[in-house]
């Protein structure tokens, strides 16, 4: 319905000997990246899944890539993608059994499908994250512990993020919930994370694996959000996807029709056109895998900073020589919250108190005039 485009490559095996030249449906794993990836990500994949018979399908999540748009919704918007490209997968007649791989954003996104689309075969899930507002507290948490400032003013800030995304975004920052969804999730799922990743922590995938209704595995290792994975992690993932994708194979037959998520074939499901599925990009292949030693943490694949977490607001709340919020910033922020809530919210009241004790030092007059409406309005029914 938003009429986006979403630019996709389509990695097919080649077949030799007495087989070349045959034209056969080949089982296909779609790969999900992460919030500040691409499908250039899927590169990992290839050398992993290829030899198996097994194709890959990577495709820019719209808002990334060189697909349409200009923003990213973290999962509710890219689940209508995946389920675009799933459709388009079934409709081209190349593909049997479909699976999933995701990572971050890539793999909560499989999770808000797969609740959806019980035909998928299987899916990997890589550092999925099981609430975005959970993810959004966390990290406002680590935040607070480099710079001084009241707690209360998460809850606030993140009430102003919420009804900011609803306005501009049209939708609800407590609807990206994979940890309901995955009660309805019954295909076989591997879960994979990172005991060091301080972006989206690794209770994420522990709680989603608890409630998680469908054969299941998870697997942890060393390193953090955007480490390159282990051997073993590979090893794991390859073994998976043979048993879900060729092992079980020859069930393909005797299940029903996969249900169509758009009524005319003809045209790209939900209004999103993919690039035909034979379609390569051999400049995917000369990619790097880790980034150069000289590069900083942090500096390539999805995003640590807080900055970007509160993007719609301006920015992340500034601070000070000190590493103290400095005043303006609080009451910059408190403007913005007051606007955003209402000045008689009882967050922005709250914050308001919160201030005065914050910053009891002789104020200027613009900070008299935030801190203290109520003293204003009684002086101007002085004067009257």
């Amino acid at each position: 319905e938003r009429r986006q485009r979403l630019k996709c490559s389509h990695y097919m095996p080649v077949l030799e000997g007495n087989r070349a030249g045959q034209t056969t449906k080949f089982p296909c794993v779609v790969y999900c990246h992460g919030n500040c990836g691409s499908r250039v990500d899927a590169s990992d994949c290839l050398d992993l899944l290829l030899p198996q018979n097994i194709s890959v399908f990577a495709f820019d999540f719209s808002g990334s890539g060189l697909s349409d748009g200009e923003t990213i919704s973290l999962g509710y918007y890219e689940q209508e993608d995946l389920m675009a490209v799933i459709n388009f997968l079934r409709s081209s007649g190349l593909v049997s059994r479909i699976g999933l791989w995701g990572r971050s954003m890539g793999a909560a996104t499989s999770v808000l499908v797969a609740a959806r689309d019980p035909s998928i075969a299987g899916m990997v899930l890589d550092s999925a994250f099981s609430s975005l507002t959970q993810v959004m507290y966390e990290l406002a948490n680590q935040y607070m512990k480099q710079v001084k400032v009241p707690k209360m003013l998460i809850n606030g800030a993140i009430s102003v993020l919420r009804k900011s995304v609803q306005k501009k975004g049209n939708f609800d920052i407590r609807d990206v919930n994979p940890e309901e969804a995955s009660d309805k999730c019954f295909i076989p799922a591997l879960f994979a994370h990172a005991d060091g990743d301080d972006f989206v922590l690794a209770h994420h995938s522990k709680h989603l694996y608890e409630r998680y209704s469908g054969d299941k595995n998870i697997i942890t290792f060393g390193g953090d959000h955007n480490s390159p994975r282990p051997a073993f992690f590979f090893d794991s993932v390859g073994i998976f996807f043979h048993n879900v994708l060729i092992e079980n194979a020859e069930l393909e037959a005797s299940e029903a029709p996969p249900p169509a998520y758009a009524a005319d074939l003809n045209q790209p499901p939900m209004n999103q056109a993919a690039s035909p599925p034979t379609a390569q990009a051999p400049e995917l292949h000369q990619v790097r895998l880790t980034p150069p030693k000289e590069v900083p943490n942090n500096a390539w694949g999805d995003s640590h900073s807080l900055a970007a977490a509160f993007a719609p607001l301006g920015g992340a709340p500034g601070e000070g020589e000190d590493g103290v919020m400095d005043s303006e910033a609080l009451q910059s922020s408190l403007r913005e919250m007051e606007a955003e809530l209402g000045p008689s919210d009882p967050n922005v009241v709250e914050l308001r108190k919160m201030l005065r004790e914050y910053h009891p030092a002789s104020p200027s007059s613009a900070t008299a005039d935030v801190l203290n409406v109520p003293a204003m309005e009684s002086r101007e029914k002085e004067k009257k």
